[in-house]
């Protein structure tokens, strides 16, 4: 594994945008942090590091994203929490427009080697009431081989500007860019999820502190899958952010979540750790049939509305024929422990009380049993090492 604090790179590419687009004077500036024994410039010390975007479905990685790092005067690596709440708008523009440039100058780089990728960075909301940020966008894409199409501006969750009107009108001439709008960190406010029916948003990155948390509260998993169905019925691709361990890999896959960002596939790291990283393909092979038992879990929440389906339509042979097909059922046949065999004691409960039963009370005898095996799971899941 690549760690991100063994080396950087720099932002090397001037910006092509015209003046008036980009570039505000007196952006330059000191900070020294409170009750700290360091400094740190700015923009002299902002360093990019990427992290990729994996595709499950297509084994490879398929974009990356380009995160702000500096690096104080003691040498040590400041993530943005730590720097952010000191900077100005104008400051927060150009931390944007450099990330911008520093990934273009990877992907001119992967492209040249035959490396075909898509770049998604950060940019504050805020930075959208300008009215020169279209200009600046494009500017900055001027006379490189990188089509607008090929990245995806990430909206932070901050400000007030994705509540306005203007911010529908901005975001509509920004899409006829070409560009992609990614409405970051949903899950992590309520009224995130309200601003997605009036924008028009293509990505839906969840906040992954939801998704890290997944092996030990194995209920989030309802919550993804609620994502999901919700980001399809936009039409928007999802984005889960926090995958961090092979096991939650396991249960996202599970779930046939497709894209996929975080540890378990690699950290963030600078632009030549991140070609090596390509160039070696080192990535994780994700197995078709669940490989634990979370991952189990998430096979058999995913196909769970069919089962209730099969109830409804009084179908006890279908419904027979699903537990005996069903991959949580088979992975705990092959792995022996004993809340294995008192879930699958429950279902084969459930096959026989249901015979001669009301069609109520059946209803209420699945609803028991997965009620019971639910928190049987979630206790063995979180026992697992």
């Amino acid at each position: 594994m690549i760690n991100e604090f063994t080396a950087f790179q720099g932002i090397p590419r001037a910006c092509k945008a015209p003046d008036r687009a980009c570039g505000s004077p007196g952006l330059q500036a000191v900070f020294q942090a409170p009750g700290k024994n360091y400094s740190w410039r700015f923009p002299d010390d902002v360093l990019a590091v990427f992290q990729p975007i994996y595709s499950v479905y297509q084994g490879c990685v398929v974009a990356v994203e380009a995160l702000a790092r500096i690096r104080a005067s003691n040498g040590e690596i400041l993530l943005p929490m730590q720097f952010l709440p000191f900077l100005t708008l104008d400051q927060r523009r150009e931390l944007s427009r450099q990330m911008l440039l520093a990934g273009i100058d990877l992907l001119e780089t992967l492209e040249a080697g035959g490396v075909s990728i898509d770049l998604s960075f950060n940019v504050d909301p805020d930075f959208m009431e300008d009215q020169d940020c279209i200009p600046c966008f494009l500017g900055v894409l001027g006379n490189t081989s990188i089509a607008p199409q090929r990245i995806t501006l990430e909206l932070l969750e901050s400000g007030d500007f994705l509540q306005g009107d203007i911010a529908v009108d901005r975001l509509h001439s920004l899409r006829e860019t070409g560009a992609s709008i990614a409405l970051d960190d949903i899950g992590s406010a309520y009224s995130s999820l309200l601003r997605l029916k009036n924008l028009p948003i293509q990505k839906i990155k969840l906040d992954q502190e939801l998704v890290r948390d997944l092996d030990r509260e194995p209920k989030i998993m309802a919550f993804l899958q609620s994502m999901k169905f919700l980001a399809d019925g936009l039409g928007a691709i999802l984005i889960v952010e926090g995958v961090e361990t092979i096991t939650i890999l396991d249960a996202v896959a599970q779930l046939r979540q497709d894209l996929v960002q975080g540890y378990a596939i690699a950290r963030p790291m600078p632009a030549e750790a991140l070609l090596a990283f390509i160039s070696a393909g080192a990535l994780p092979d994700i197995s078709p049939a669940p490989q634990s038992l979370l991952g189990a879990y998430a096979a058999h929440v995913l196909r769970r509305p069919l089962m209730y389906s099969l109830d409804q339509e009084k179908d006890s042979a279908a419904l027979a024929r699903f537990l005996e097909n069903c991959p949580l059922l088979g992975y705990l046949r092959t792995h022996a422990s004993a809340v294995g065999d008192t879930v699958l004691a429950a279902y084969t409960a459930l096959l026989q009380e249901q015979q001669g039963l009301r069609q109520d009370r059946v209803n209420q005898q699945i609803t028991e049993t997965e009620l019971r095996v639910q928190s049987l799971l979630y206790d063995a899941i979180r026992a697992e090492p």
